[in-house]
């Protein structure tokens, strides 16, 4: 994942989820920090409804799951 700001860009390498009552909590590292950051269910809704309203979406994921199931098998 890369993360992109007025600071910089970074790589954001993600190694852990983990669910806790505040959320879904992403816990990575972002170039050489350690990095952890919380989705609220408000910020997961939020998430899916611009994957609903996004054209072209539905079929972008679905062809990363189909790529992903299939070099699973090889």
């Amino acid at each position: 994942m890369k993360i992109e700001s007025a600071a910089g860009e970074f790589a954001f390498d993600l190694e852990k989820l983990e669910l806790q009552d505040d959320g879904i909590v992403l816990t990575g590292k972002m170039g050489v920090w350690e990095a952890e950051t919380t989705m609220t269910s408000a910020d997961l809704r939020r998430i899916i409804v611009m994957v609903l309203k996004t054209p072209g979406a539905w079929g972008y994921l679905f062809k990363q799951f189909m790529g992903a199931r299939g070099e699973a098998k090889q």
